[in-house]
């Protein structure tokens, strides 16, 4: 017996002729990049405790992360109040600069989840009731009933 190399697209050819061999790949391919069986899972909703455990271990050396905290931080670097509530302030704006920090702030490779959960603790800094929130307010996707 020869080696088992795979069904490729001469030997489909050879089988089924070239518009079938086509359709036969297409189906294999589509049937290969579906879901496995289940969904993808929605993630969890941001969340400003494990923002705030985040800026904790990696923005406390430069940005002073609450205003009761006694520490001491390089001159002109924002504390997070403040980057909370400046003005036209939104979202997309941090996650943009923690995608692409500036100097010298270093790039942190943060996942989308825990740039969201920063933010999220941002959130919880605005003073000013009259400015909108930087994310929406959470509603889980509602769930579809199982197929019986």
């Amino acid at each position: 017996m020869g080696k088992h190399r795979g069904l490729d697209m001469r030997d489909a050819q050879r089988f089924c002729g070239r518009g079938s061999a086509l359709a036969v790949f297409a189906i294999v391919a589509l049937a290969w990049m579906a879901p496995q069986g289940h969904c993808a899972e929605e993630p969890p909703p941001p969340s400003a405790e494990k923002g705030h455990a985040l800026a904790q271990k990696f923005c406390s050396g430069c940005h002073v992360i609450q205003s009761d905290a006694g520490t001491t931080v390089p001159a002109g670097i924002p504390p997070f109040r403040a980057i909370a509530n400046r003005a036209g302030q939104t979202s997309e704006r941090i996650i943009s600069v923690l995608i692409q920090p500036h100097a010298p702030m270093p790039d942190m490779h943060l996942s989308r989840e825990e740039m969201l959960d920063i933010v999220a603790y941002l959130d919880t800094l605005r003073t000013d009731p009259s400015i909108p929130p930087l994310l929406p307010k959470y509603s889980p996707k509602p769930k579809y009933p199982e197929p019986s």
